[in-house]
């Protein structure tokens, strides 16, 4: 085990490696949105207006799937912004890790979302983010009166509902991205054991990493679409 880069301030434990990794993601996907929504056109679009073209497309049709709607430009840059970032994060431990060779080791690389505090966040960020949705569609009243729907004697449940949805999609998210890690990190020390036991260790390795690419961008997909799912359920 590794321990984490930490600092203290106003009494508040910060997470280095978090910070670090989680802005560097942010400003991957700002510089993407940038750089390849640059001088747009009509006609014979190149590559990369092309790829931002198909992102948009395949959330709108995730919109289309979960709320039979994909024109409301509020929900969509959402969903766009979430699936970029989710993607790229998830994927930024797979590569590599850096980690101090000291005896008290520390991971100053990994996936954010390879932390529950980041995919936590972002659920409740996203069960905020629908309920505001409720709130500006339908009105704070009707907002509140949802607890109590179908029935008065329902409202623990429904609250407890928004607590297990909460859990439910934070930690989904984050089990599939560290059990990821953990099993990177396993094989990337078996690796550094002699060169019998790093060539026996390296084909599983690459394996794995593909396959971590690919629970990465599903993992991506699945909470932009449980994010639409939410979101329809507000908007009815």
């Amino acid at each position: 085990m590794h321990s984490r880069p930490q600092v203290v301030w106003f009494n508040l434990t910060f997470d280095l490696s978090v910070i670090i990794t989680s802005t560097i993601a942010a400003i991957i996907v700002f510089l993407i949105a940038y750089l390849f929504t640059r001088n747009p056109t009509t006609s014979a679009p190149k590559k990369r207006q092309n790829f931002m073209e198909w992102i948009v497309e395949f959330v709108k049709d995730i919109m289309n799937n979960s709320m039979v709607a994909s024109n409301n430009l509020f929900i969509l840059s959402t969903g766009v912004s979430l699936l970029m970032y989710l993607f790229i994060a998830n994927l930024m431990g797979i590569p590599f890790s850096i980690i101090t060779a000291e005896e008290d080791s520390v991971a100053w690389w990994k996936s954010p979302t390879a932390d529950a505090h980041v995919t936590m966040t972002l659920a409740i960020m996203i069960i905020v983010y629908t309920h505001f949705i409720d709130i500006r569609l339908h009105g704070f009243k009707h907002f509140v009166l949802s607890f109590f729907k179908p029935f008065k004697i329902l409202f623990p449940i429904n609250a407890i509902e928004q607590l297990a949805t909460t859990l439910t999609l934070g930690l989904r998210l984050f089990g599939n991205i560290y059990a990821g890690e953990v099993m990177l990190a396993l094989l990337a020390s078996a690796v550094s054991h002699g060169f019998g036991t790093a060539l026996l260790a390296s084909v599983p390795m690459l394996i794995w990493q593909a396959f971590c690419l690919f629970i990465g961008a599903i993992q991506a997909y699945i909470f932009v679409t449980l994010t639409m799912v939410y979101i329809a359920h507000r908007i009815t």
